[in-house]
């Protein structure tokens, strides 16, 4: 989220950049991106704008396909008999909610890490994401199923947990799962790993080249990730009726969305295509990925084209942290005899801390400082609202597993925790010398490491109903 705090440092700083406007990004064409609103619409609004775009989003006489895969999965599902003569019990339907965080993905990554390690990770029917939620989602996706062989590792794993730098504890070997490939996709040697600081960085080159970064790195380690067979798999997981989406905020309509990726990938499920149709769609999967954690001015934003409009995109945390409001309304649509897993995975603290940084209030500040600190307050507060909107969800249904990025229940600090013989407070203080925008590469190694060992254990913030 460290991003955004630019946007407020070019305002407060009182730059003109009139003079300096960008043309649209083009889109990658033919992408046609399948996507529904993400809304919480109040009932005073209930009849108003949000519902007459979902019916054209959805087709107003259409049924919602959300509704109808969780159905199928319903009723193709093993229906198992404790007993002869006792009545059938339905498996539950299983959703995952992964949100933003920037290089806090790291706890993520390393808790289902940690989770996989005791035994297997369950197969979520539905995976969202958001953000850096955006960038775990395919691989967690993909958590129990064969590792794809054409994913390029000499080209893209390096950092302190592919055993490089002299990173001991907790080194992951490349290949052996999807969930380790994704700690990997968080280790880095140094942020030019994920982003390209332009000249003038913050200041000067976000007015001459409309941001201070660009995510060109992060696009060409993606497109090596996500493989041409690790998108076959996942669209052959959407032909089982299993869901993946991310969020996305559109720039021009101001309005939240979700991507279906399994939908994107569809085609790709018969292997019958060309490798330049499978590489368009490989490219316009990246794409989706790079929107949803874009923030401008720090990075620019992507343009994506869907059969509806065709417009410029952000990070999706911009309007929701996380979210899955949609699919649980599809939840509700399939009909009687379901019920509902939620998990929900906050990759970051949802505390801004003091303004001061220490007990004692500020003394000092200016136009700059105070943009800055009220960002840090909308983004947290935003975030805050999209946890307890997920979390009312799993209360409502009856099952929830919540970890996020602050103290469990009798476990330590994620800054006091040890890694490679220094606390993550320490490793970020030695990151910090080299003056990085928004990515730590040992301070990103030691929160995979806190994540791991709650995983591990089984280091829940909330669980519901408490017993396994």
């Amino acid at each position: 989220m460290k991003l955004l705090r630019c946007l407020a440092l070019l305002a407060a700083a009182g730059l003109s950049l009139a003079g300096c406007s960008q043309p649209r990004p083009k889109p990658i064409a033919g992408c046609n991106y399948p996507m529904r609103p993400i809304d919480v619409t109040p009932a005073w609004q209930a009849q108003r704008g949000p519902v007459a775009v979902e019916r054209a989003l959805l087709g107003a006489a259409s049924a919602d396909p959300l509704a109808e895969a969780l159905r199928a999965r319903r009723t193709g599902k093993h229906r198992m008999m404790a007993t002869p003569g006792e009545a059938a019990s339905i498996e539950p339907d299983r959703f995952l909610a992964l949100s933003g965080g920037g290089q806090h993905g790291a706890f993520g990554a390393g808790f289902f890490y940690g989770m996989a390690s005791q035994g297997a990770l369950p197969t979520w029917d539905i995976v969202t994401g958001v953000s850096t939620g955006s960038l775990q989602s395919t691989l967690l996706f993909l958590a129990n199923q064969r590792v794809p062989g054409d994913r390029d590792y000499p080209a893209w794993v390096d950092g302190p947990m592919s055993g490089q730098e002299g990173a001991t504890g907790f080194v992951v070997k490349p290949g052996t799962s999807n969930v380790g490939d994704l700690v990997l996709a968080y280790s880095i040697l140094k942020e030019a790993d994920l982003l390209r600081v332009r000249a003038g960085g913050a200041g000067l080159g976000a007015v001459l080249k409309g941001s201070s970064a660009s995510f060109g790195p992060l696009r060409a380690r993606l497109l090596k990730i996500m493989s041409l067979e690790t998108l076959r798999l996942v669209a052959e997981e959407g032909a089982k009726n299993r869901r993946l989406l991310v969020g996305v905020s559109s720039l021009d309509d101001g309005r939240a969305y979700a991507i279906d990726l399994t939908a994107l990938v569809a085609p790709m499920a018969s292997r019958s295509l060309s490798v330049t149709d499978e590489a368009r769609i490989q490219g316009c999967y990246v794409d989706a990925l790079l929107a949803s954690s874009s923030v401008p001015p720090g990075v620019p934003p992507v343009t994506l084209q869907s059969p509806e409009r065709t417009e410029m995109y952000m990070d999706g945390g911009a309007r929701f942290g996380m979210f899955l409001q949609p699919q649980l309304a599809a939840f509700d649509a399939a009909g009687p005899g379901g019920t509902a897993e939620i998990t929900l995975m906050v990759n970051t603290s949802m505390n801004p801390g003091t303004w001061s940084g220490t007990a004692a209030p500020m003394q000092r500040w200016s136009a700059v400082t105070g943009a800055l600190r009220a960002v840090d307050l909308l983004e947290t507060q935003v975030y805050s609202f999209s946890a307890a909107q997920v979390e009312g969800l799993g209360l409502h249904y009856g099952w929830l597993r919540m970890a996020a990025l602050v103290r469990a229940p009798g476990g330590e600090l994620p800054d006091e925790h040890v890694f490679n013989g220094k606390t993550c407070a320490q490793w970020q203080a030695i990151d910090a010398q080299a003056k990085p925008m928004q990515f730590y590469p040992w301070y990103m190694a030691c929160t995979a490491d806190y994540g791991r060992s709650r995983g591990a254990t089984q280091q829940w913030n909330q669980r519901v109903p408490t017993q396994p």
